[in-house]
């Protein structure tokens, strides 16, 4: 799955936000259960991962993607992947930008913005 999710997160992280490659790809990814979206034509989309304590993370959905349903799908499948596992939760760092998009899938806002890769987030939380 870590083949098919690092194009799609260097293209949107390090390419599109200029995130330093140096810290993309970290120690974390090795613990993580991994997520992808495809296409019709069988190609990665959209990917995240979540960690053993219910942390969803590494969100990315390829440009050309985004507003199709792709998001909402990996975030759904996430948390009822979490679900399964018992847990009862599922939180993520959001970028301030994407934060309407994770209300309209069930999160909400916790504590103040903070500054995560040189980029504003918040972190937000789903009760499962």
């Amino acid at each position: 799955m870590q083949t098919l999710a690092s194009p799609i997160r260097f293209e949107v992280f390090v390419s599109e936000q200029g995130v330093p490659a140096s810290i993309e790809l970290d120690a974390n990814d090795e613990n993580n259960w991994h997520f992808i979206v495809l296409n019709a034509q069988n190609t990665a989309i959209a990917t995240a991962r979540l960690n053993t304590q219910g942390k969803l993370g590494r969100m990315a959905v390829l440009k050309p993607h985004r507003r199709t349903g792709a998001g909402q799908l990996l975030v759904t499948s996430i948390c009822d992947h979490a679900k399964n596992q018992g847990m009862l939760s599922v939180t993520c760092h959001a970028q301030m930008s994407a934060t309407v998009f994770y209300e309209r899938v069930g999160f909400i806002k916790i504590g103040l913005p903070f500054d995560e890769a040189g980029i504003q987030h918040i972190q937000m939380l789903k009760e499962l």
